[in-house]
């Protein structure tokens, strides 16, 4: 009765804690309304709840790390069912959300069944709080100040779908024009967390950093795998250390992506499918289904490293009971790859789907064509490039030789299963990502091989006590060089577009580090403190984060004004100071507009920090509500024709020439359909159907100038036929790559 009371006592407390950081980051940030913070803290408390009784009532949760694991899975596939359920319907917002999750909450009342209070227990490791709680400090700072300028695609697609669909209360496929085509079709499991995120404040100021629950819970499932394979909590602890501290973690878990979302699923997937194979449980080859949807409905690249998965069922001899796992992988993934075979004509759309040369479903382009790009590359001699920079270089140059000792130790073990499975595991995975994606350039596609790599690091242990201090003080020698790094890179001719891969830099300002080092400390002594008090650790560390995430924040805000502080060295975005400053403007001087963009792919920050403005891009055409796969349809039947002499754009690769002569409709990665027509009149009809009071035009990129009709400084034609009637579009804003137009429908 005691210990249940401390329980209950320590997790209101931390609940408490997470409540006031909340509040007051959302107040600092300009979010004041107290409704909306008493949506998000009900939904919170409706997605957990009925999430951890299922985990413990239905799927049967034991200990903290299984729980968590399996806790996140149901809280995820919650969140997805009601997205993509009420978006469906066109009914998203609060009240419809609230309604959901109460639901689901009262009919998990109604579950029976034994909780063991094993599933509460939790030892958290000295050398994992010290790591974590500065390292989530800085994160958090870092993400709610700074996203989503940090991560291009979080402009281009992962927040501006979210922000469409709370607008006008549904799912929706969103114009993705420039060559950003497949952006619009692709599966969107992560997308529905953050239209959760956004939907009580009606703004990202937690959608922003909304991949940081899969960025703990990635470390929380390495843990669990190295612990499944008979690692000792300190030495299985390390594993998760250097996962948070990898450079491409960490710039993932500042920004609005989703591969730390689809990674993620990938490494609960592995867990659970590695459980189900040692139950044979029903309920947890069930709950690997789910896992496997939410896996395969966050990204198209995760299919590729689908066959290793799959190959879970099959390691003792075929389980029939595999099978539960296909109603979570029918309801969690089957409905975006239906729609867009449905609407569009490939599960896959854009591209075609294809087995062993027989197109089954035409897309807008073929394998073929997505190789010719300079993001495919057939040369084996950069893949150590990619590799290290998927690791992070400096992470990379720690982990060789430490994996070499590790991986032997792991294929000693007394029990192999599932050592060596896990060990042999990123080695098949390599030709996998090798053969089958087709940006093999993008070293993000290997962030699975990279991250499953590590968990040889805690098997370097051994039974000897001298050992084992000398190996502690490597890995903690390692750590700091994470943190610090050097400055410089290794002195290798690369790519152009492999610029700054190999730079060893630290992914901590070096100022920092004594700032950093100090709260480590303190976390580390609250861990030795009340190693046997969860109760009272957790809110403990809860609220060390808080308290000193919030300092951070603010102080990037204050310490270094007019500029800010660069508390973490993550990668630029590469956009263009000229593009800063018209974003900057426009958020300043234009709110509750309709905006038109064009020249560019970059949308979200138009829509402003409260989602006040609608932000669209307008067709050129007589055709206002077509989508690229409407343009695709229509210009495969003109497949034979010739191009007309006045066309606006041409298809292309990736900076590459296309083979062949020049043709209507070409089996081309950019094909710019929806650019290759157009007239002014069709083009003011649009705007004037949309209400349309902003036009905002940049300049084109160097991906699309060749390629897209433009003027002698850059613009698009739509720049041109703005210009041509000076009554219905005045200049408000312009710099050498951005106008901005206001516009005066007539």
């Amino acid at each position: 009765m005691l210990r249940s009371a401390r329980v209950t006592a320590g997790v209101l407390s931390t609940l408490s804690i997470l409540a006031l950081t909340n509040l007051a980051f959302g107040w600092y940030l300009g979010f004041r309304s107290v409704a909306s913070y008493l949506v998000f803290w009900l939904l919170c408390g409706f997605v957990v709840a009925t999430s951890l009784r299922l985990a413990r009532r239905t799927f049967g949760a034991t200990g903290a790390a299984d729980t968590s694991i399996r806790t996140a899975i149901l809280a995820f596939a919650l969140i997805v069912l009601a997205g993509f359920t009420l978006g469906s319907l066109g009914l998203v917002g609060r009240t419809p959300y609230l309604l959901f999750f109460a639901g689901c909450f009262a009919a998990s009342r109604l579950l029976k069944g034994d909780a063991k209070e094993a599933a509460v227990a939790l030892r958290v490791p000295i050398v994992l709080a010290a790591v974590a709680v500065p390292t989530l400090a800085f994160v958090i700072a870092v993400g709610a100040m700074e996203s989503p300028l940090t991560l291009y695609d979080s402009l281009s697609y992962h927040l501006s779908f979210p922000a469409r669909w709370l607008q006008e209360h549904r799912l929706s496929i969103i114009a993705t024009p420039f060559s950003d085509e497949a952006q619009a079709y692709a599966p969107a499991n992560g997308e529905l967390v953050f239209l959760w995120l956004m939907l009580p404040f009606h703004g990202d100021f937690l959608a922003r950093v909304g991949q940081l629950p899969f960025y703990l819970l990635g470390g929380v499932t390495l843990y669990a795998l190295a612990r499944r394979m008979g690692a000792r909590p300190a030495h299985a602890a390390y594993v998760p250390v250097f996962y948070w501290l990898s450079r491409p973690i960490v710039e993932q878990s500042v920004g609005a992506d989703v591969d730390l979302i689809c990674w993620g699923m990938f490494l609960t997937s592995l867990y659970i499918g590695i459980v189900a194979v040692d139950s044979n449980a029903r309920r947890d080859w069930a709950l690997w289904g789910i896992s496997l949807g939410l896996y395969w409905g966050s990204k198209y690249v995760s299919l590729v490293y689908s066959p290793v998965l799959l190959l879970l069922p099959l390691i003792r001899g075929p389980r029939l009971r595999a099978l539960w796992a296909v109603p979570g992988i029918l309801v969690f993934a089957a409905p975006w790859y239906l729609r867009n075979w449905a609407i569009a004509g490939s599960p896959i759309y854009p591209s075609s789907l294809a087995v062993a040369g027989l197109t089954l479903a035409q897309g807008a382009y073929s394998r073929l064509a997505m190789l010719n790009s300079v993001f495919h590359t057939t040369d084996l001699r950069l893949f150590p490039v990619m590799l290290s920079h998927a690791f992070g270089t400096p992470l990379f140059l720690f982990w060789v030789p430490c994996f070499l000792g590790g991986a032997w130790m792991m294929w000693r073990l007394r029990t192999p299963w599932p050592a060596r499975l896990l060990l042999l595991m990123p080695i098949a995975m390599v030709p996998l990502y090798w053969f089958g994606v087709p940006d093999n350039v993008d070293s993000r596609f290997l962030l699975p091989v990279a991250i499953l790599a590590l968990l040889p690091l805690a098997f370097l242990f051994r039974t000897n006590r001298v050992w084992n201090a000398v190996v502690h003080t490597l890995f903690a020698a390692g750590v700091v060089w994470l943190l610090v790094g050097w400055h410089g890179e290794l002195p290798v001719t690369l790519p152009w577009y492999m610029g700054g891969w190999l730079s060893l830099e630290g992914i901590l300002a070096r100022r920092y580090l004594v700032g950093f080092i100090g709260l480590a400390g303190i976390a580390a002594g609250l861990a030795a403190l009340l190693q046997d008090n969860p109760h009272r650790a957790v809110p403990a560390f809860v609220a060390l984060v808080g308290a000193s995430s919030l300092t951070l924040a603010v102080a990037l805000q204050t310490w270094c004004a007019p500029g800010r502080c660069a508390l973490l060295q993550i990668s630029p975005t590469f956009i263009r100071a000229p593009m800063l400053l018209a974003w900057q403007w426009a958020g300043a001087h234009i709110t509750q507009a309709t905006i038109a963009y064009t020249g560019n792919n970059v949308p979200y920050p138009l829509f402003g920090d409260h989602l006040a403005n609608r932000v669209y891009y307008v067709n050129i055409d007589r055709h206002t509500d077509w989508r690229f796969h409407d343009y695709e349809r229509a210009h495969r039947r003109r497949a034979d024709e010739v191009p007309p002499a006045s066309v606006l754009a041409v298809s292309s690769g990736v900076l590459q020439p296309l083979p062949g002569p020049a043709r209507w409709w070409v089996d081309a990665v950019r094909p710019r359909y929806e650019r290759m027509e157009g007239n002014r009149d069709a083009w003011i009809f649009n705007l004037k159907s949309l209400g349309v009071g902003y036009l905002f035009v940049s300049a084109l990129s160097a991906y699309e100038i060749d390629y897209v009709w433009h003027n002698g400084a850059g613009f698009p034609i739509e720049d041109d036929w703005a210009r041509l009637d000076p009554d219905a579009f005045t200049v408000v804003y312009e710099n050498p790559q951005v106008r901005i137009y206001a516009v005066r429908a007539r």
